[in-house]
């Protein structure tokens, strides 16, 4: 297993997972099977880290879904968020066919989660935040922040009602904050070769 470090992330390694992301979504469709998208790129399938996958459609978030663990080689657990994204999140409607020519994907490749003891130690734009109190846990990624414009504060009550706490529990002593990174890319909006 490769630890991932953002410098070994290629341009060409970035590719291979946005049309890992596109061929898992795609074949819900299609006949076939998906595409690993590691195809000559060695040591991708060697890497693991956590990942998150967003879809947007017209500029609108239309389904994030994604895994901190890293439990998979990378090109696997990128293909399974993509379809998760794409058909089990629960806050939306599972996507169309239709949608899939104008869907963007954005992969977010996640360091290790570290803890946190104050918002203090928030950069904002570099970090994101995961926060854990009982049973409750979620997950902000470090572009929301900075799309949102928020500082540290509105960043943290806004993940704490994200898991279904009060926006001022990260206040509480017993809340568990940590802070990662993230190699974050994008496809422009890709034609499918998947007729719709």
């Amino acid at each position: 297993m490769t630890v991932i470090g953002w410098d070994v992330i290629t341009a060409q390694m970035k590719k291979a997972l946005l049309e890992c992301a596109r061929s898992a979504i795609e074949v819900h469709w299609c006949a076939g099977e998906a595409s690993d998208g590691a195809t000559g790129i060695e040591g991708l399938t060697q890497m693991r880290a956590g990942v998150f996958v967003s879809l947007h459609v017209e500029g609108k978030l239309r389904g994030c879904i994604g895994n901190l663990e890293g439990s998979k080689p990378l090109p696997e657990l990128v293909a399974e968020m993509a379809s998760s994204a794409a058909f089990e999140d629960p806050r939306f409607e599972p996507l169309q066919a239709s949608e899939l020519p104008g869907v963007q994907i954005e992969i977010s490749v996640l360091s290790t989660p570290v803890p946190i003891l104050s918002m203090d130690e928030i950069r904002i734009g570099e970090h994101g935040l995961l926060v854990r109190m009982g049973r409750h846990q979620a997950v902000l990624l470090p572009q929301v922040a900075t799309r949102k414009n928020w500082d540290a504060k509105l960043f943290l009550s806004h993940v704490c009602q994200k898991a279904r706490l009060s926006g001022e529990a990260w206040r509480n002593p017993d809340l568990q904050m940590f802070c990662f990174s993230a190699e974050v890319f994008s496809d422009p909006q890709i034609e499918s070769s998947c007729p719709s």
